[in-house]
């Protein structure tokens, strides 16, 4: 499991350009293709949750299971102005050694209205008492993700 968080230095998130009829084009064209709108919070932001038919295979912890944790699964994407930002992460419940889940990370990738980079992304990990928490990835994964991150 990935999730993909600009460092906390870059709470105004990512510039998705300076046209802005041009970036929200691009950012709904996001949405419909691959999240479904659960609920919009104000004009400039809406919580979303992944479309399960755009994953290859969906892989959620059992932390992130059941109806109670619905929340946890959804995010918050928001757009100040110019900026795009997603405050707790966009949330990829794939797996990490898949190669079907790093093509899904290229296509996403060059789909956003924004310039992602490998750097930002975590992997989820399950401690041995059971508690879950995101780690950076590892050599390996790092290196899979900069060759599809563009």
């Amino acid at each position: 499991m990935f999730v993909y968080r600009p460092p906390k230095g870059s709470c105004w998130g990512h510039s998705i350009g300076k046209d802005w009829t041009k970036a929200k084009q691009k950012l709904d064209a996001l949405f419909d293709a691959y999240f479904e709108r659960i609920e919009s919070v104000s004009p400039t932001s809406t919580v979303v949750a992944w479309k399960s038919s755009v994953l290859p295979k969906v892989e959620w912890p059992a932390v992130f299971q059941g109806p109670e944790n619905q929340k946890v699964r959804q995010f918050l994407f928001g757009v100040m102005g110019n900026r795009v930002m997603f405050p707790m992460g966009i949330v990829f419940p794939l797996s990490t050694v898949e190669p079907a889940s790093f093509e899904f990370l290229g296509r996403f990738s060059s789909d956003v209205p924004f310039k992602m980079s490998a750097e930002h992304f975590m992997v989820g990990v399950i401690a041995k008492n059971g508690s879950f928490a995101w780690r950076k990835p590892d050599a390996g994964i790092v290196a899979k993700l900069e060759a599809v991150i563009v």
